[in-house]
């Protein structure tokens, strides 16, 4: 099977590309952003000193956090090295390091927060399932 390459597009260029990971609410959305953080820290070819240093930091503040040993400061820390990251690489990868980050703050600051004001409860249990955290409730469809 030959490769795709840009002449095989009559524009000469493709729509890009994109992935998403849904997570139900037993799951803790600080956790995951570590992970992929230490994924693009470890796929990162260290080129670009935004995306070297910038990845190893925001993967370390994560674990920190996740770990319990977080404080509030360190989440306004991590907003502003991924958007020193953002738009300063050669290459997509730190685009694609930088923007988890920033859509798991903007998206669940609070969360972030429950872990460094938990920090033993951070340890034991997620925050979805934490005693506060609101219920989901799913109607029930009824067939009449």
């Amino acid at each position: 099977m030959k490769a795709l390459q840009m002449e095989d597009f009559a524009t000469g260029s493709m729509m890009g590309s994109g992935g998403f990971i849904v997570l139900d609410d037993t799951q803790c959305v600080v956790k995951h952003t570590y992970t992929l953080a230490r994924f693009y820290r470890h796929e990162s070819c260290g080129q670009c000193s935004p995306c070297r240093e910038g990845t190893g930091w925001m993967e370390k503040i994560l674990l920190k956090i996740d770990s319990g040993k977080g404080v509030m400061s360190d989440i306004d820390l991590l907003w502003d090295i991924q958007r020193k990251i953002e738009g300063n690489t050669i290459c997509p990868l730190g685009d694609a390091a930088a923007w988890p980050v920033a859509a798991a703050i903007r998206h669940f600051r609070d969360e972030f927060e429950w872990h460094i004001n938990n920090p033993e409860d951070c340890l034991r249990k997620n925050y979805g399932l934490a005693g506060y955290a609101d219920e989901i409730h799913v109607p029930v469809l009824s067939n009449e």
